[in-house]
């Protein structure tokens, strides 16, 4: 079936494809290959394939992630992934045999996980699904984030995660609208494993299937409660990564790492959440391997079928907007990755993306992509939005956009040396507690390109 392996059985199976137990029979090695079910027809989705194999693969020195040790097509046009073979099963196996952990195992591979998911962020990596059966444990005992850009790597079809893909009780509230993947959606997730490593329960329940949209959001914008028994600085740190508002969350997995630090050596508590965290400990006792206790090593994936739907802002039909809400008032600070340039605002870093997806009847969304990859469009400015409207025709005609989504503004952000005739300019706006919106340019007709044509910071 995939040349130079020999399966020897299978680990687990789901709607997306199944696990298998193999070796390679040149150098004689156990490996977990992942094949999935849908065919990659044109040559286009199968380099696509190729390339976010490759990104994820970037990550295998790290010893907590599951290492990638080969990729690519099955003779009937299914990707297939060959990685680390890890005996001891996952996270959700261990919480299943004895349920929430010692807290001192939860800060211990909380750390380990926080470190190797911003070494991830910072190799231009995003997760998009962690959740303890996604974080695996090998024959040595030591914890490894799997499936790194599982979701990209064998989507070649579609922009961002589906809804039918999430996991919801680790989902970042603003997935459920299908907005593009970022960082911030993957400390959300992190942070969610975290506590339920450390109670047994996710920290908010999520009625899935939705049968109703207002449930749904009061249940995303729900209070986490504080984990019993816990030090304060981990409370902190978690209720601030588990915030239903990204531009409120911890923004990056290294700032929720230092904070995870401050919980190390902090005393139990019940309380509420207190600042500050206290130093950092050393390296010796932040690096130091996991319990190694013995689990199945089966895998289940369960395909769930979910209603699909539209999460919308707090202005929309039918959703009230809670006493004090952020979209009443205007928010505070720069949108997540802007940052202000005079009264506007501009990118912190170079802000890429793919291809934009529109549809006349709900927001159009985008997917991310490395600057150094091919993509069409890359951000120039963008801002709060007031409310979040329905449709993509109604978030084109806000006043917010069309005073900051303009040539002028475009041609303001422009590195030296880049000129064009014409320019195409498009909007995306993110719902959540505060929405915002994105400006997107591109040189009209010049279809991929490569590289950054608008200056950052």
């Amino acid at each position: 079936m995939i040349p130079g392996l020999e399966i020897v059985g299978e680990l687990g199976s789901g709607g997306f494809g199944v696990v298998y137990r193999a070796r390679q029979v040149q150098v004689g090695r156990d490996v977990a290959v992942k094949l999935d079910n849908r065919i990659l027809n044109t040559d286009a989705e199968k380099q696509k394939f190729l390339r976010e194999a490759r990104a994820a693969a970037r990550l295998s020195g790290h010893p907590n992630v599951v290492a990638i040790y080969d990729a690519g097509i099955a003779p009937d046009g299914r990707p297939y992934i060959v990685m680390e073979l890890c005996a001891r099963g996952s996270l959700a196996d261990l919480l299943a045999a004895q349920g929430p952990l010692p807290m001192a195992q939860v800060l211990d591979v909380a750390l380990l996980l926080a470190d190797a998911l911003g070494h991830a962020h910072a190799a231009g990596v995003l997760h998009r699904d962690i959740k303890p059966g996604n974080v695996l444990i090998d024959s040595f005992g030591a914890v490894k984030l799997a499936d790194f850009g599982l979701a990209a790597i064998l989507d070649a079809q579609e922009a961002t995660i589906t809804l039918g893909a999430l996991s919801p009780s680790y989902a970042a509230p603003e997935a459920f609208a299908w907005s593009a993947p970022t960082p911030a959606a993957d400390v959300y997730s992190l942070a969610a494993t975290i506590y339920k490593l450390a109670t047994g329960r996710a920290p908010r329940d999520i009625p899935w299937p939705a049968t109703s949209l207002d449930a749904l959001t009061s249940a995303l914008r729900s209070e986490v409660a504080p984990v019993p028994n816990a030090p304060a600085h981990l409370n902190s740190a978690l209720i601030r990564a588990l915030a239903s508002d990204p531009a409120a969350r911890t923004p990056s997995a290294g700032a929720f790492a230092e904070e995870l630090r401050g919980a190390v050596t902090a005393p139990p508590a019940v309380a509420a959440p207190a600042p500050a965290p206290s130093p950092s400990p050393s390296p010796e006792a932040r690096r130091r391997r996991w319990w190694p206790i013995p689990v199945a090593a089966v895998v289940i994936v369960v395909a769930v079928v979910v209603s699909i739907f539209v999460f919308k802002g707090p202005d929309s039909p039918g959703v009230a907007s809670p006493p004090g809400s952020p979209s009443s008032a205007a928010p505070v600070g720069a949108p997540p990755r802007l940052v202000a340039c005079g009264d506007r605002f501009c990118t912190a870093a170079d802000l890429c993306f793919h291809g934009i997806n529109n549809d006349a009847e709900k927001p159009s969304h985008a997917r991310e992509s490395p600057c150094d990859e091919p993509h069409y469009w890359q951000v120039f400015g963008g801002g709060w939005l007031a409310r979040m409207p329905a449709t993509q025709l109604a978030v084109e005609e806000l006043p917010e956009i069309a005073t900051a989504c303009t040539t002028p503004a475009l041609k303001a952000r422009l590195k030296p040396g880049v000129t064009a005739e014409a320019w195409s300019i498009a909007a995306v706006a993110t719902p959540g507690d505060r929405p915002y919106f994105y400006c997107f340019g591109q040189k009209e007709g010049a279809g991929e390109t490569v590289g950054s044509i608008f200056a950052s910071g």
